[in-house]
């Protein structure tokens, strides 16, 4: 992976900036009023949705009009590719009213936008425009939130999940539980729910039956592409990998801190996970089920900051990073080599998602800093 993009020649001085400056060809950026703890694409490609601390969320267009595609040159006898500094503000974020108490929970919506679920029962559709459409309003607190594109949302209550129709938001099936889930997900093959609990797993559909699995924990759960994976954290000090077919489990142990982000790689047939020095990533190929060393992928460099957030690209065996001091890099996967995107300003990376086509990487921070980064093709070999 190499980066082969410069800025190109201007008589200005370009202004002062705290970023790099590949991030400030690359990216938009913004400052907003609160801390960002998640970020959700829509399945159309139009907007990403910011959740802000404050329960409001930011909404900005993948759409730009200078692109760095756009401003994007190539010199005919070196075959160098150029960029352009941007000419023009970039257009402000739409903010939405207070959705929730606190934080908004955040999936895709079904039909347009996306869904924000608050911990005070409240639960809205938020089009790409900053529409918001009320759907629920019950007061029952929401632990987690998810939609399995088909029509269908998984609300997560205490001692209960429940499957409703997103339109119209009738019930159309429940599950009890001993307490809230704090993690759902929807497998993409069969679109069967993950439950995750404190003490344990539950995986399963209506009327078709339930499994139960000894993998608690408190942090995130996700799929593989194929749905043949299942990887989730254990709240504590590691991680956990399912393999549905036979039921076959690796544990994985000894990280720096719980890990709060999981990903999948189609492209490299690997599971990563933040929590230690740097990526820490399996090949699937060789999965870890007797020993957490097999499959082991050193990916990216070993540094002294912690890696919060990790992000698969969607096509290519990329992993973007986010650092618990504000860095963003990206890796390819079993290598230590790293393109530094973002440098760090003191505040941990809580949001990192790629778009579907994988040209736009979203990063929210701590301290309420935003941006999409638009990745032309050109910057990786």
């Amino acid at each position: 992976m190499t980066h082969t993009i410069a800025p190109a020649a201007t008589p200005q001085q370009p202004a002062k900036s705290a970023q790099s400056p590949l991030f400030d060809l690359l990216a938009r950026s913004w400052t907003l009023e609160a801390a960002i703890t998640d970020v959700a694409l829509d399945r159309a490609g139009k907007a990403a949705g910011f959740a802000l601390a404050d329960g409001r969320m930011a909404l900005m267009p993948l759409d730009d009009p200078e692109s760095p595609l756009a401003r994007m040159r190539v010199e005919a006898d070196s075959g160098r590719s150029t960029i352009r500094p941007r000419e023009k503000p970039v257009a402000q974020p739409i903010l939405t009213p207070e959705l929730a108490t606190g934080a908004p929970l955040l999936a895709p919506s079904n039909m347009i936008g996306l869904v924000a679920a608050g911990r005070d029962g409240r639960i809205h559709r938020v089009t790409p425009r900053g529409q918001v459409i009320s759907l629920c309003n019950k007061a029952e607190p929401i632990f987690a939130l998810a939609a399995d594109g088909l029509g269908r949302l998984a609300i997560a209550r205490d001692g209960r999940t429940d499957l409703h129709d997103e339109d119209g938001m009738a019930r159309q099936a429940g599950l009890l539980t001993p307490g809230p889930a704090h993690a759902l997900a929807f497998a993409p093959d069969d679109r069967s729910l993950a439950v995750a609990l404190k003490e344990s797993l539950i995986i399963g559909q209506p009327r078709k039956g339930y499994e139960l699995f000894p993998l608690g924990g408190s942090g995130p759960i996700g799929f593989s592409a194929d749905g043949r994976w299942l990887v989730g954290s254990n709240g504590k000090d590691g991680i956990w990998l399912l393999q549905r077919q036979d039921g076959q489990i690796a544990r994985i142990g000894k990280f720096r801190a719980p890990p709060t982000s999981v990903a999948f790689s189609r492209a490299a047939d690997a599971v990563f996970a933040s929590g230690a020095f740097r990526a820490a990533g399996w090949s699937l190929a060789a999965p870890p089920f007797g020993n957490e060393a097999t499959g082991a992928l050193k990916t990216g460099r070993s540094g002294l900051v912690l890696i919060d957030k990790v992000a698969a690209h969607p096509a290519r065996d990329l992993i973007a990073l986010g650092t618990a001091d504000g860095a963003v890099a990206i890796a390819q996967a079993g290598r230590a080599e790293e393109m530094p995107l973002r440098q760090a300003d003191g505040a941990a990376v809580t949001a990192l998602a790629w778009s579907a086509d994988g040209l736009h990487l979203a990063i929210g921070t701590a301290n309420g800093e935003a941006a999409l980064v638009t990745l032309p093709p050109q910057l990786f070999k």
